[in-house]
């Protein structure tokens, strides 16, 4: 058994070791406990007052277990496929409750997650042209890309001017002229920096282009700030001040509400 992953606790290695010779190996077991305490952690960072849904992103472990616990845990579901979304579905999570935001997909996908009901983020223009001329009625939320470098590294920094993922925030004034010429009803706006983000600063240097946008958009009823906060994996590690963006974060979404004199719903993907 790898050093890394022993446990501590000298009853729970026991309890593993009878699950290896039960089941056999390789074996994966999630502990249950452990989930359950991060996702409060997680919701306790952040003002009780802020109106905030945490999406659990099915791309880290889509385990129909895991999912149907997320739920359970009064969490909705990050999709990034249409199989994706329909195991969130079989999960038991409601249609409303599962955020769907894909990158190079077909129309045939999005018809799909119309016709599912889901709530549906469009990461650029061409496909949000299409989408429009074929679903007009169809609110949509946008993914942004901020142009700022976030992450453990260049592999994972999805922020970045090169990055694929978004619409750069420099070609704002033609999206916008876009949307007015279609009447698109937009939503939401939703950007991902990157993972394994232990800079707090780029991060709220990038919420920070998302608040600025959501400044040419009336009728939002969310912000969706992604996630990539850094875990530690061994005892040694570092990993994202969580508490510390929560606390931040939640004082400028506050302060952006109350200027518009409108409640909106903050979200993270973690």
């Amino acid at each position: 058994m790898s050093n890394s992953f022993q446990y501590a606790d000298e009853a729970k290695r026991r309890q593993l070791l009878h699950l290896a010779k039960a089941h056999g190996t390789p074996l994966y077991v999630y502990d249950e406990a452990v989930i359950r305490r991060q996702y409060r952690r997680l919701r306790s960072a952040f003002d009780s007052e802020v109106n905030l849904a945490l999406h659990y992103a099915a791309k880290a472990l889509s385990n129909p277990h895991i999912l149907a616990l997320m739920r359970e845990l009064g969490a909705g579901l990050d999709a990034v496929s249409i199989e994706e979304v329909k195991l969130g579905l079989h999960a038991g999570f409601e249609p409303e409750k599962i955020l769907f935001t894909p990158n190079n997909v077909g129309m045939d996908e999005l018809n799909e997650a119309v016709a599912l009901g889901v709530q549906i983020n469009i990461d650029n223009i061409p496909m949000l042209e299409l989408f429009a001329q074929s679903h007009p009625d169809y609110p949509i939320g946008i993914r942004i890309n901020p142009h700022v470098q976030a992450g453990g590294n260049a592999r994972i920094s999805v922020g970045h001017v090169d990055s694929k993922f978004g619409i750069s925030i420099h070609q704002l004034p033609h999206l916008l002229k876009l949307i007015a010429a279609l009447d698109i009803r937009i939503e939401g706006l939703h950007m991902h920096a990157g993972s394994d983000i232990l800079d707090t600063e780029a991060f709220l240097r990038a919420s920070e282009i998302i608040f600025n946008t959501a400044e040419h958009f009336k009728d939002l009823r969310y912000l969706d700030f992604g996630s990539g906060f850094k875990v530690p994996y061994h005892p040694a590690d570092m990993e994202t001040e969580i508490e510390e963006l929560g606390c931040l974060l939640s004082t400028r979404f506050r302060t952006f509400c109350e200027k518009r004199e409108k409640e909106m719903q903050l979200i993270f993907e973690p």
